[in-house]
């Protein structure tokens, strides 16, 4: 099945630079941050991209990571830099919303997944999906695009991408992210209320239901100042959440 991200796989790590001051320096530090230690775990990475996530967790002491993506390029290039650098990472290509019992995992990570669920069945099939993957009190940590994002501004250029949303923006509604390299790349999603992602959840049996700001580290703050981040700040295009099974 070919995707959107099949499109950019070999673009990626440009894409990544041009976004690396929000990846490093805000996503990456609070998406670890509410993991906490992982020390151990058993990790699903959905989602994984080009697997840069899943390498991390590994890194960081996880005793097992399996990583999964719906794009066969983006696994392509995941599996090759596995083959480079060897971790222990299993990629495998899957439709999350399509995924059978991988296994029972302690947790499960999604760095922009369910905001590209085409409707609200598809969305419930992706929670459904992941929340067979947990243990019992398994945790599922995942960002998502930000409900409440305000298309009229503060934009984000100066941290390499722009969204473009409607001011007006209906439920299931196309938004895009549009990566600032040379030429612009530009990735559609959906536009779903907090209401609709906290109801696919809890209707999958996820409990207790948290969104937690993305927030610069206190490195970051102090190398760039927090002036530089307050576009970001007043006006965050995304989101974390995380719940318990």
């Amino acid at each position: 099945m070919s995707t959107q991200y099949d499109q950019i796989a070999d673009l990626y790590a440009a894409i990544s630079d041009a976004i690396f001051l929000i990846r490093a320096h805000v996503e990456q530090p609070t998406i670890l941050k509410v993991l906490g230690s992982i020390a151990g775990r058993s990790i699903l990475d959905v989602a994984c991209g080009t697997g840069m996530y899943s390498r991390l967790l590994k890194q960081r002491g996880a005793a097992r990571v399996v990583a999964v993506d719906i794009a066969p390029e983006m696994i392509a290039v995941a599996q090759r830099l596995e083959e480079r650098t060897p971790l222990g990472v299993q990629y495998l290509t899957y439709d999350v919303a399509e995924m059978l019992a991988l296994g029972s995992f302690d947790v499960v990570t999604a760095v922009y997944l369910l905001h590209y669920a085409q409707s609200k069945e598809h969305l419930g099939r992706m929670c459904r999906g992941i929340y067979q993957n947990l243990k019992p009190g398994g945790r599922f940590v995942t960002v998502v695009a930000n409900p409440e994002f305000n298309p009229a501004g503060p934009h984000h250029a100066k941290y390499g991408f722009m969204i473009n949303q409607h001011v007006d923006a209906k439920e299931g509604s196309t938004a895009a992210l549009v990566f600032l390299v040379e030429p612009p790349v530009m990735i559609h999603y959906t536009y779903w209320t907090r209401a609709t992602y906290e109801g696919a959840l809890a209707e999958a049996g996820f409990q207790t239901i948290v969104w937690e700001s993305l927030q610069p580290s206190p490195e970051a703050d102090a190398q760039f100042g927090r002036e530089f981040w307050e576009d970001y700040l007043r006006n965050p295009p995304a989101h974390l959440i995380h719940c318990e099974k």
